[in-house]
């Protein structure tokens, strides 16, 4: 069963969004903190961080180490935190509509796989991200090609 606060992280609609913005500081710090998050925690603050366009909050859930992989191999791997904030630092220029809805989640132990569509592009096929967490930061992430 999906509790409420991951949801309202994860869907940004009317007053949730509010709310689930206001919240973004505590619980990006609590959910990627550490150990004690689950890998779903983890990633909802992530996407919630994004959404936001806070790089801080979005890379605090990675870990120092992290990678992420383009499985077309268009795109280099991006490798370790400063990679990521680099790669992610467009966020900061992006309107405020500009994130990403989860349309479906599938959590398999460290595993969370996210369908999201883009907000600002509903019309475009959604993406899948496959994230691996464990002690509490996001260790990978692989996009698969969009079919």
């Amino acid at each position: 069963m999906r509790r409420p606060e991951i949801r309202m992280t994860t869907t940004f609609r009317g007053i949730g969004c509010a709310f689930a913005l206001a919240a973004l500081p505590w619980q990006a710090m609590a959910a990627c903190g550490g150990a004690g998050a689950t890998p779903e925690q983890v990633v909802a603050a992530q996407v919630a961080a994004y959404n936001a366009h806070d790089i801080e909050a979005f890379a605090a859930c990675y870990a120092d180490d992290a990678s992420l992989v383009d499985l077309t191999g268009k795109r280099p791997v991006v490798k370790g935190i400063p990679a990521l904030k680099q790669t992610f630092a467009f966020l900061a220029t992006k309107p405020k509509g500009f994130g990403v809805d989860i349309v479906k989640r599938i959590v398999n132990g460290p595993l969370v796989i996210d369908q999201e569509r883009r907000l600002d592009a509903p019309d475009k096929p959604a993406a899948v991200a496959v994230y691996e967490v464990r002690q509490g930061k996001i260790q990978t992430v692989w996009f698969p090609p969009a079919t």
